[in-house]
């Protein structure tokens, strides 16, 4: 069974792993229940949910499609859809293609990484043209997650843990000696951090646009250089607007001081430069999803074929 390491790349190894191993023995144990001449599939809620999240590994999209589009469109929506005989055949033979390829990948996975995996931030760095602009992003996000006041905690800290096997992405694990809050903590305050830093971004851009339309006009030094200072006072606002709505989040560990409060914004303007130059952060897969969904999405949404939107579009309407 072959599965090219560049498809795999498009999502961290480790999270096409976590997928696999949670969904294997869900999507293996395809059983259905025979009436006759037909067959009802059992469990079909809970097995097509499985296989949507299995889709969102690119080399399994295909084989959802095909499994999910074989089940008669008249029949899907039924909690126990009714097939023929031809129609389970071909449904256990595409389970099973399905199952020797994420067997693979799990044999794959565990065969080059032994090591556990702590509940963390996953960073993603865009292509780079040379190892010196490899080295300044992890300049940037050192400087971001060692010296913002937010991601700083007495009983845990952001740990390097490591670059997933062939790809551009970074592990960092959230060392704590107090048990999960300290996790939490840290991992609720990046996604802020995050949320707040696209914020500005926008604010920035129409900024900046704006300046553009006022060189263009070639106004006189004096006028334009009032203008521009308005602007960067404005752009010192946001950066001040934000650090006080994260502070209100965390009123149990208030800024110290002034410099803190620098920090937070010097950390912001580069976080802001890093997503423009297609720095992604998440959390790790294996954290819980009320601490996912904290964080902005960065990605495009996963593509779902006609046939499948058709299903959502329609099993949203009915609960309307």
């Amino acid at each position: 069974m072959k599965i090219r390491m560049e498809v795999l790349e498009k999502m961290r190894l480790y999270n096409t792993y976590y997928i696999c191993k949670q969904c294997r023995d869900i999507i293996k144990g395809l059983s259905f229940t025979s009436k006759g001449q037909t067959y009802k599939i059992n469990n079909w809620f809970s097995y097509r949910e499985a296989l949507f999240t299995v889709r969102q590994i690119d080399i399994f999209s295909e084989s959802v499609d095909i499994f999910y589009e074989t089940v008669p469109v008249f029949v899907r929506e039924k909690e126990e859809p009714e097939i023929d005989a031809d129609i389970r055949s071909r449904l256990l033979n595409l389970m099973s293609t399905m199952v020797k390829e994420m067997d693979v990948i799990i044999e794959l996975y565990e065969s080059i990484n032994d090591s556990e995996n702590e509940k963390g931030i996953d960073v993603k760095i865009p292509p780079c043209d040379s190892l010196e602009q490899y080295i300044s992003y992890l300049k940037e996000i050192n400087f971001i997650f060692s010296q913002c006041p937010f991601l700083q905690h007495k009983d845990g800290t952001i740990k390097f843990k490591t670059v997933d096997v062939g790809s551009q992405w970074l592990s960092f694990a959230i060392m704590a000696t107090t048990g999960t809050a300290v996790v939490t903590y840290i991992l609720k305050n990046l996604a802020i951090l995050v949320d707040k830093t696209i914020q500005i971004k926008s604010h920035i851009k129409n900024i900046e646009q704006q300046e553009e339309v006022l060189r263009a006009k070639k106004l006189q030094n004096d006028v334009l250089e009032s203008t521009l200072e308005g602007f960067r006072i404005l752009k010192k606002h946001y950066y001040e607007e934000a650090v006080d709505s994260i502070e209100a989040e965390n009123k149990d560990t208030p800024l110290k001081d002034g410099e803190e409060r620098g920090k937070v914004e010097k950390c912001m303007e580069k976080l802001g430069e890093l997503l423009d130059k297609g720095v992604e952060i998440y959390a790790s897969i294996d954290t819980g999803k009320d601490i996912q969904v904290l964080f902005p999405a960065l990605q495009d949404k996963v593509e779902l074929s006609d046939s499948v939107i058709k299903y959502i579009e329609d099993k949203q309407n009915s609960a309307q």
